[in-house]
């Protein structure tokens, strides 16, 4: 299952043609809680937040707050599902050391957006087969934004109010386990948590092209509010390194305080303002 995006850390190669581009944790603009648009939050939540557990057992084990290896191994889910499945073993596919640095910038990144206190979290599910290991992970931070651009990136020129959104990035699940209701569950896992934290809404960054991931968030309520044509993102060149890259992407936002997520789009100045809000695929170096 495709995720919404998240950040990256560097490239280590000068860019060149790709041939697909994947995402992995994209760095954020730390900053202090805001107000906008927060929900009164309820008198348990924030107290309960520390040993929340959603128990939606399925077939695999229950939804569980990440800790510890998980973040390891939830970066190996994540680099599997974005940059190896359907990848050639030969010519072309991502070259072991470059394979290793992902793995290991990825690693690094949940672990300092989400292992933190504040309102970041990261949820896992894992196999209940008797190992344990991690099948599908999801995490949310708030960021903030001005008009349809991420702070870190505004300049002088950019328009629109200063808001802080709950963006939910990293959504992978490992190909053993696909089709069995994981990703829904985590889904469900981090709205919750959002909505512990006092927002009325969520929301997260696709690539256009990846029809199934689109498919899913509009089923979960999930509806596209903005796009941008060219959102810097890493790929993997024809030498299989990982380099500067950019692909079209959809902004899709859903409002937590309807099980459908609404009918209909948002007002106009809500549009603009969610569209941005989103866990988009950095550019290497770090454009959030």
């Amino acid at each position: 299952m495709s995720a919404a995006f998240a950040m990256t850390p560097t490239a280590r190669a000068t860019p060149s043609p790709s041939l697909r581009a994947s995402s992995i944790a994209a760095r954020r603009a730390v900053v202090a809680p805001a107000a906008a648009r927060r929900l009164a939050p309820s008198s348990s939540s924030r107290s309960s937040r520390a040993t929340r557990v959603v128990a939606t057992r399925a077939e695999y084990g229950d939804v569980e707050r990440a800790r510890g290896q998980d973040y390891n191994a939830s970066a190996n889910v994540f680099v599997d599902a974005f940059f190896l499945r359907g990848k050639p073993a030969g010519d072309n596919a991502i070259t072991p050391s470059e394979l290793s640095y992902l793995r290991g910038a990825q690693r690094k990144d949940l672990t300092r957006r989400y292992n933190r206190r504040g309102d970041a979290a990261m949820f896992v599910i894992r196999d209940d087969d008797g190992n344990g290991d991690v099948v599908g992970c999801v995490g949310a931070e708030v960021q903030r934004f001005q008009g349809i651009v991420p702070l870190s990136r505004a300049d002088a020129e950019t328009k629109g109010e200063v808001l802080d959104r709950p963006v939910i990035a990293n959504l992978a699940v490992a190909a053993s386990a696909r089709r069995r209701g994981v990703a829904k569950r985590l889904m469900r896992a981090v709205e919750d948590e959002i909505r512990g934290w006092g927002y009325d809404e969520a929301v997260l960054v696709v690539e256009s092209s990846n029809g199934k991931a689109k498919g899913l968030y509009g089923k979960l309520g999930y509806k596209v509010v903005g796009g941008e044509a060219a959102t810097p993102n890493i790929v993997i060149s024809e030498e299989g390194k990982v380099v500067n890259g950019a692909v079209r992407t959809s902004f899709m936002r859903k409002d937590l305080t309807k099980p459908d997520g609404g009918a209909g789009a948002p007002p106009a100045a809500v549009a603009v303002a969610v569209a941005v809000a989103v866990a988009v695929a950095a550019k290497v170096g770090g454009v959030f």
